[in-house]
């Protein structure tokens, strides 16, 4: 139930993150950032035998790194923000998805056996 919970609370914490990314400056970077934190608090969440929380967690992450964001949206992105900024939080992103896979087909394996 716990775990249930805590994929529920990501979900939502990042829907009124994402509405934060609309602001620019500097807000926008700390709620892209506060997302991050919570997509990997949302991992937790594949425990209650679903990976349903963390991939709603990550398509509203992604959504925001990827459009909403002033600074690291793809397309117009703010010229004060160097790409090199860019990609290191667009690998940041992906790193944290690859491990959540990972460790939900290990979690999936145990759950078998």
């Amino acid at each position: 139930m716990i775990y249930k919970t805590i994929g529920w609370a990501s979900i939502i914490l990042t829907t009124l993150l994402l509405a934060l990314s609309v602001v620019p400056g500097a807000m926008s970077v700390l709620a892209s950032f506060a997302e991050l934190v919570v997509l990997v608090v949302s991992i937790l969440s594949i425990k209650a035998g679903s990976t349903f929380y963390f991939k709603v967690t990550a398509i509203v992450t992604a959504a925001g790194i990827f459009l909403v964001n002033d600074g690291l949206r793809l397309y117009e992105p703010l010229p004060q923000i160097s790409w090199m900024n860019r990609i290191s939080v667009y690998c940041v992103f992906l790193m944290i998805c690859l491990l959540a896979n990972l460790y939900a087909k290990k979690a999936m394996r145990a759950r078998e056996k």
